[in-house]
């Protein structure tokens, strides 16, 4: 049996490929590391779906529920 990684790893043989190429896309996005516009720091993520925050300086952004918009 083949090793699962990455982002497919809890979802197994279910689902159909392409819904679990989907996931791991939309997964890869969320996941990813960004920097906050404010005062440049890593600290930056999803706080809620939709609200962006930095845990450095507290600044809040209203964005898409995966990705910020800029």
């Amino acid at each position: 049996m083949a090793k699962k990684k990455g982002y497919l790893k809890g979802l197994g043989a279910r689902y159909g490929i392409k819904l679990r190429k989907k996931y791991s896309i939309v997964h890869r996005v969320l996941k990813s590391k960004r920097k906050c516009p404010e005062c440049g720091s890593s600290q930056f993520g999803r706080q809620v779906v939709g609200i962006w925050s930095c845990k450095k300086c507290g600044f809040k952004i209203a964005g898409y529920a995966y990705d910020i918009k800029l």
